[in-house]
């Protein structure tokens, strides 16, 4: 398990030298989206959800205080 760890490090310090930090990350974040977009409706349900917990204030002092 290490040795596979290690080796997927190097990997994607390869990959960021060879493409330069703002390609790998907008490479990450389109790659991400795509699985958004063709992703079970289970996952975009989840996202959906996520996204008005975390932009609804009143939910998360609810849920500190509880």
């Amino acid at each position: 398990m290490g040795l596979i760890t290690l080796l997927l490090i190097v990997v994607v310090i390869l990959a960021v030298i060879g493409l330069g930090w703002k390609t790998f990350s907008v490479g990450i974040i389109s790659g991400f989206e795509t699985i958004l977009d063709v992703g079970p409706p289970i996952v975009k349900d989840f996202t959906q959800q996520a996204k008005e917990y975390v932009n609804n204030a009143q939910l998360i002092v609810s849920s500190l205080v509880a």
